[in-house]
């Protein structure tokens, strides 16, 4: 039968129900546009407003259902248009917050190798002599300077540069044995 056919609305919902396939062409013909628009109207999006009505008047077809009047089959496929419309929408927000957090991963994964290298510092510096371990405390944790450091110890500048080049070896020798690079405790240290 020919997509302009009218149909009689009981003949119509009868062959809906029965799942006669030449009844398509007139449905898409009858609402395919206005399913469109109704999608558009949610999405903004005019491919996939196309592409939702298609699916909703394939899914018609794919499950046939008895509907008592013409109303309440065009009511069932505005709302399949209006849900579809709506996931796709919840769709698009998940795929945003994913790429956002996929952004953010490797910036996630960089803290996370700092963390650790912080962690194995100062895990060194805890074993390195007393003397040794005022000194880097002082001068790379609580950021003092040379003279600040100096003072607060009590000793002479030749002394504090002499402690600070002696636990820096100490403290390298000791990291590079755990794995850390050279050029790494290079930037840290100097």
């Amino acid at each position: 039968m020919p997509a302009n056919s009218s149909y009689e609305d009981n003949e119509l919902l009868t062959r809906i129900a029965e799942g006669d396939a030449a009844i398509y062409p007139y449905l898409h013909d009858t609402y395919y546009n206005s399913l469109v628009y109704f999608s558009l109207s949610i999405i903004q999006d005019l491919q996939q407003a196309e592409d939702i009505a298609i699916d909703s008047l394939v899914k018609l077809w794919q499950i046939p259902t008895r509907f008592e009047t013409t109303g309440k089959l065009r009511g069932y496929l505005f709302t399949l248009v209006r849900n579809a419309s709506l996931n796709y929408l919840k769709h698009l927000r998940v795929k945003e917050k994913t790429e956002q957090v996929l952004l953010t991963a490797p910036q996630l994964e960089t803290l996370v190798v700092e963390s650790d290298i912080m962690h194995l510092i100062y895990q060194e510096v805890a074993l390195l002599p007393e003397s040794y371990r005022q000194i880097v405390e002082l001068l790379y944790i609580e950021d003092l300077s040379s003279a600040e450091a100096a003072a607060q110890l009590g000793i002479s500048m030749d002394n504090l540069r002499q402690r600070k080049g002696r636990a820096l070896k100490e403290l390298k020798s000791a990291l590079l044995r755990k794995g850390l690079s050279e050029h790494i405790f290079s930037m840290l240290f100097f």
